[in-house]
């Protein structure tokens, strides 16, 4: 089972310029980014001490200081230098192509992967989660065609994919076990389908008039989806042992202070 976590410096621009014009208020800079990512991953290894967590990081300095703030275990943490291959995957214009080929690159061992975002909380140990034979998923959403018109999702999920009847989920939590993971090397291009449509005729951001994006900003979510519908994939939501703090943005406060009580003190 590889368990691994992807924290790097954004791109705030390129998130902007791909359907996240609210970037900056969300995420800061590279200081509250790992500040935030270094919470989370001391959530996991609270609940966790005893199950192999890799990070690939392009500053492992700057995480294994924050993550020195609290009192855990980290002995079988692993903080990967993967500057060259994140910079690699960056030089893609859809902002969050990392999270795919991060995957991917996880997904070639043939082994059962489970990404976990650098926002989340863990709430108990997850061995219970680990048997599920399926994708783990964090949380239902909706039906892709019940989304708003103007977000973009549907209309390029019809056009790349033929149709917008199946189900999101949200993918902060993002596993397949080893029995379907080879399945999951066709997700890059599905990916690839759903950022090569234009959405910029129906896009639009009530809370920024006058932006748009040609591009939906979690494609890379929509196209996860899509592959479970495909493939029939069963899904088991994870939410029962994390929270994903995602809905707002301000969210990133929470997932620190969701840590606050593992913070080394004096």
């Amino acid at each position: 089972m590889k368990i691994y976590s992807l924290v790097f410096d954004y791109n705030l621009e390129k998130m902007k310029q791909t359907g996240r014009p609210w970037a900056e208020k969300g995420y800061r800079n590279k200081d509250f980014i790992f500040e935030y990512s270094a919470a989370s991953i001391a959530t996991f290894l609270d609940k966790n001490p005893h199950l192999r967590y890799e990070i690939l990081t392009d500053d492992v300095n700057l995480l294994a200081q924050k993550i020195s703030n609290y009192r855990v275990s980290t002995s079988n943490l692993s903080l990967i230098d993967a500057s060259d291959l994140i910079s690699q995957w960056t030089s893609h214009w859809y902002c969050f192509w990392p999270l795919i080929q991060s995957f991917d690159y996880f997904a070639a061992s043939g082994e059962s992967v489970l990404k976990l975002d650098n926002d989340l909380t863990c709430l108990k140990p997850i061995d219970d989660l680990l048997v599920f034979d399926g994708a783990i998923v964090w949380k239902k959403e909706r039906m892709c065609s019940d989304g708003k018109d103007y977000w973009g999702e549907k209309f390029a999920a019809s056009r790349a994919f033929g149709t917008d009847r199946f189900m999101i989920y949200n993918t902060g939590t993002w596993g397949l076990n080893s029995s379907r993971i080879h399945m999951a090397r066709e997700i890059p291009s599905l990916c690839e389908k759903m950022i090569s449509v234009d959405i910029s005729s129906v896009s639009k951001f009530p809370e920024s008039p006058g932006l748009f994006s040609s591009v939906f900003n979690t494609s890379d979510q929509t196209s996860n989806c899509f592959f479970l519908e495909k493939a029939r994939v069963p899904v088991v939501e994870s939410f029962p042992w994390f929270d994903h703090h995602c809905y707002s943005h301000e969210a990133k406060n929470k997932c620190i202070e969701m840590a606050s009580h593992l913070i080394l003190r004096g």
